[in-house]
């Protein structure tokens, strides 16, 4: 197996991201982890879970 040569650049993007990432902790409240880039999700498309909950709900309040 070839290991991989560490250039200088790399060595500080990943110090970066590990100091980024320890602060990202500490503002969270002790260790908890926030996805800050989610993926929308499309009301328009079909959703079986999002459907049960709403005719459940519908046949609560009748």
């Amino acid at each position: 197996m070839k290991k991989s040569k560490i250039t200088k650049s790399n060595a500080m993007d990943k110090i970066i991201k590990m100091i980024s990432r320890n602060e990202q902790m500490e503002r969270n409240g002790g260790g908890q982890w926030v996805a800050t880039h989610r993926v929308h999700k499309s009301k328009k498309q079909y959703s079986r879970k999002r459907f049960k909950s709403d005719t459940k709900r519908a046949i609560d309040q009748e």
